[in-house]
């Protein structure tokens, strides 16, 4: 014996406000990883390498850039209440050693770390005068892996290839974090 219920379909109606674009399907952004470097430029190409490794595996609210070298414009386009994760190559840290630096110790810091690819402006000052402009301190981690050979067309030096896993485990730790911050009540 076959039962068969009629059962009439419920409809809820509907309020159109307007055409859905792609960014009302996109989720808020949250945390903006930036990318710095040159690909063809030996070791200034390893956080590129890295954060394009990362990329897919990122949650949906995180946004992936590759900048090239580092502007104040590139740190006044993130979103307010977002946080920034900077990866980046860097002298004066031992090729292959990888750092972090809270934006907040990156201020007034004049000597020691000195990110290859911020020629204009090194990052603290990239930094400092973005958080002048948006009016306050912008939440954000440098990570950086220290370099040895920079030269146009050349590979990655044996310390920074080897080193380059670790280095995307870094920047995930690192947009992890700053996620967290991003996403607590507090706000930012």
């Amino acid at each position: 014996m076959t039962a068969v219920i009629d059962v009439e379909p419920i409809v809820h109606p509907m309020e159109i406000v307007g055409p859905l674009t792609a960014l009302d399907a996109m989720p808020p952004t949250h945390v903006e990883v930036l990318a710095c470097g040159g690909p063809d430029r030996g070791d200034d190409g390893a956080a590129v390498i890295a954060v394009g490794r990362l990329a897919d595996a990122l949650p949906a609210d995180v946004r992936t850039r590759f900048v090239g070298q580092l502007d104040i414009d590139d740190l006044l386009a993130v979103p307010k209440g977002a946080g920034v994760v900077v990866a980046d190559t860097a002298l004066g840290v031992d090729p292959g050693w990888i750092v972090e630096i809270p934006f907040s110790g990156l201020a007034g810091r004049e000597a020691g770390i000195r990110p290859r690819s911020s020629h204009a402006l090194s990052i603290p000052e990239t930094i400092a005068v973005a958080s002048i402009i948006r009016g306050h301190p912008l939440p954000g981690i440098v990570v950086a892996i220290g370099g040895v050979d920079f030269g146009l067309g050349e590979a990655l030096s044996w310390p920074v290839a080897s080193a380059l896993d670790a280095f995307v485990l870094a920047i995930a730790d690192a947009v992890g974090r700053v996620r967290t911050l991003a996403l607590a009540p507090s706000g930012n």
